[in-house]
């Protein structure tokens, strides 16, 4: 069953933060500089960055990526990296991360026939836990799509696995759950996954299926989604996380009036609900 219970007692509440904080993830503006991103995600108020490493050059560079949490005053939440993972950018993130206070690394699932980088992150990631003990090392989990009748045995397969097999905590993208499991499965139990969310990664999904659209935009029920993880004091970090068209990232203000709007979106139904 998608969904077993869960029974793992090897994590704690993550994230000591006095809210949960909404992240700019870099990768939503994918080919833009970070200086750019930075001054975008201060000048519309978000709580800080999610550092995508695949899609930014730049951000391999501390002193750099430092000078620019300085100038806009922004910090960095997560570092995330590819489905192509090796000891190199694994090594790099943890580096980016301890230098820059980000205590949460999300690792992009690997593909079903990228073997190599699974068995590196089998074999290697108890070994970065055990010297690393204040990043919470995350796996996203991956989209539904990617299974092809028999589950192969190298892949994370379900988010239950990720946590309760490979012990590790989970980046949350609810863009990759069915839209039904997500809504009736995932809803009705999610105070036995909040202790395991290092991080949910937030948009909508189309009725055709094209996915990470800005919030409001889609069919998935997020207003619902967003006050469940209120009635369980959830505790972590979201993240905007879109697939924009490039066309549309051709176009600075239309691209503002995007993150402007999800802004909006998550204030209106996260940060100013009022629960019963």
């Amino acid at each position: 069953m998608y969904f077993a219970c869960l029974h793992v007692n090897h994590m704690t509440k993550p994230s000591d933060t006095p809210k949960p904080q909404f992240l700019l993830s870099s990768d939503t503006l994918s080919g833009y500089g970070l200086d750019l991103i930075f001054q975008l995600a201060n000048k519309l108020h978000f709580d800080g960055i999610d550092l995508a490493m695949r899609k930014n050059f730049d951000a391999w560079h501390i002193a750099y990526v430092k000078d620019l949490v300085d100038k806009y005053h922004l910090p960095v939440r997560v570092v995330q990296i590819s489905r192509k993972v090796n000891i190199n950018e694994m090594n790099q993130a943890v580096e980016l991360a301890r230098a820059l206070g980000a205590d949460v690394i999300t690792i992009n699932s690997p593909g079903i026939f990228n073997i190599s980088s699974f068995r590196f992150l089998k074999r290697q990631l108890p070994a970065y836990k055990a010297h690393n003990k204040n990043i919470k090392f995350s796996i996203i989990n991956p989209t539904q799509e990617n299974f092809i009748g028999v589950i192969p045995k190298y892949y994370f397969s379900n988010i239950v696995e990720i946590i309760k097999k490979h012990r590790m905590y989970l980046g949350l993208d609810i863009a990759n759950i069915e839209e039904y499991v997500l809504e009736n499965q995932f809803i009705k139990r999610i105070a036995n996954f909040i202790p395991y969310l290092s991080v949910v990664y937030l948009s909508d999904v189309g009725k055709t299926g094209n996915d990470h659209l800005p919030l409001g935009d889609g069919i998935l029920k997020v207003p619902s989604l967003l006050k469940k993880f209120k009635q369980n004091e959830y505790e972590s970090y979201f993240s905007l996380k879109l697939n924009l068209e490039s066309k549309v990232l051709s176009d600075i203000e239309k691209v503002e009036m995007i993150l402007k709007k999800c802004r909006l979106f998550y204030k209106e139904n996260f940060e100013h609900i009022v629960l019963d």
